[in-house]
């Protein structure tokens, strides 16, 4: 079975038969060509071999005449050699030719009344050149030459270029074929290495691939796409492993609490403190499904959100309420105006309600929430303890928390989802300073 054929035998196959090609055309242009002037010259000899009395105007009252002996008596050999390819055709049909004349074969139609040339052929079946010149008296005077030494040099020449031509494509496949492989050197590392990472999966690979023409552009397209597709698995392994690790201590927590449920209700002892075990379990069943939640945002591809025009006043006036209702103990201070931003209206409203948690969890009972929000920018301010300068980077981090609220409920992604949101909608998220609590702020860019 035959294997694939391969580009660069393609590209070398292509460009051979396109020179073949043009080898062929100028061949056949330079056949024609040749066999037009050689033709052109016989019949320019055969011209200047008419005698002068014949080939020019006839003065005055004279008559254009030509006579040959014909009978069968053996000329003198030099007037052989100065007569051969000659002949006279009368009216009557009759042909005369001087003996050792091989003659032409005639016919009614070579009676002309103008200077004639044509192809005939010779009684021994010769290929001849023939002038037809007419005469006053009536007779046609007939002159050949044979075509035998211009067929020859033909048949050469038609050999010479058929020769060129092969010789010609089969060299331009040769060098097409380690010039095309040459060219295609770094496509083929290039497909090698991308073997080498289907079947390894180490997308940390080096690709060796320079230049700026079309090869190289791919080669550092590839080297980009498997940098990005390196760094999404890193996310995801720091995501999962970061996860395990925040998991391992509230599941190990819950499993205790069943297990004292379960030997309680197995051995039929009351459990001291059974309800304070029930509200530890129902707390940390929501704080599961809280952390569920944000890892499912954290995960979800940029790709999934949409991007349509979002009124912001909207999107903080839902967040607002749904924080309410989770905080009645807290005032929420809201002032935000009319704008819109370019994104996707869900992730936008969970990356407020996120800032509003954070700010409802840190902040002291019947404290105030201030939401401020104008064009290209919102603020979500508390009046809880605050944050040190040294944090304000690290709480935008995954799974981090304070060292003050190590012991308070959530999970640490929070924030890091705020960041996450905002970064794909093109903005940014910082701590901004204030004098009693913290204070948050988000800029977006506004949609005109």
């Amino acid at each position: 079975m035959k294997g694939p054929v391969l580009l660069r035998g393609k590209l070398a196959l292509i460009t051979a038969c396109v020179v073949a090609v043009a080898i062929g055309g100028i061949s056949v242009i330079t056949w024609i060509v040749t066999d037009h002037n050689l033709r052109s010259q016989l019949d320019k000899s055969l011209l200047a071999s008419l005698p002068p009395r014949i080939s020019q105007p006839p003065l005055p009252g004279e008559m254009r005449g030509f006579r040959l002996r014909c009978d069968e008596g053996v000329p003198n050999e030099g007037l052989q050699q100065v007569l051969q390819g000659i002949q006279t055709l009368s009216p009557g049909g009759r042909t005369c030719a001087p003996p050792g004349v091989d003659p032409v074969v005639t016919s009614d139609t070579d009676f002309v009344a103008t200077t004639t040339y044509r192809d005939g052929v010779t009684r021994s079946g010769a290929e001849a050149r023939v002038l037809l010149q007419p005469l006053d008296n009536g007779d046609v005077l007939i002159l050949s030459r044979s075509v035998a030494e211009i067929n020859g040099t033909l048949t050469t020449l038609a050999g010479v270029l058929a020769a060129v031509a092969v010789l010609g494509a089969l060299l331009v496949a040769g060098l097409g074929l380690w010039l095309t492989r040459r060219a295609l050197a770094p496509m083929e590392r290039l497909a090698q290495t991308a073997e080498h990472i289907a079947r390894t999966e180490d997308l940390t690979t080096p690709i060796t691939v320079s230049g700026q023409d079309e090869v190289g552009r791919l080669g550092r397209a590839f080297t980009s796409m498997t940098a990005a597709l390196a760094e999404s698995r890193r996310r995801q392994r720091d995501l999962v492993n970061d996860a395990a690790h925040e998991l391992r201590t509230p599941l190990t927590s819950l499993r205790t609490n069943i297990d004292l449920l379960v030997r309680s209700e197995r051995t039929g002892r009351e459990l001291p403190g059974r309800g304070e075990v029930l509200d530890r379990l129902q707390a940390q069943s929501q704080e599961f499904s809280d952390l569920v939640t944000e890892l499912v945002v954290l995960a979800r591809d940029d790709r999934e959100l949409a991007s349509v025009p979002v009124d912001v006043a909207g999107v903080v006036d839902r967040a607002v309420k749904r924080a309410r209702s989770r905080a009645h103990e807290h005032v929420f201070d809201v002032d935000r105006s009319k704008w819109s931003v370019m994104g996707d209206a869900g992730a936008l409203e969970r990356s407020v309600l996120n800032l509003l948690d954070n700010a409802v969890k840190f902040s002291p009972a019947s404290s105030t929430i201030t939401v401020r929000s104008r064009p290209g920018w919102l603020t979500v301010s508390d009046e809880g303890p605050g944050l040190p300068f040294e944090h304000r980077q690290s709480a935008f981090e995954r799974f981090w928390r304070a060292p003050d609220a190590r012991g308070l409920p959530g999970s640490g992604l929070g924030l890091a989802i705020v960041a996450d949101i905002v970064a794909v909608h093109g903005g940014s998220v910082q701590f901004v300073p204030r004098p009693r609590g913290a204070s948050v702020r988000v800029d977006l860019p506004e949609y005109r």
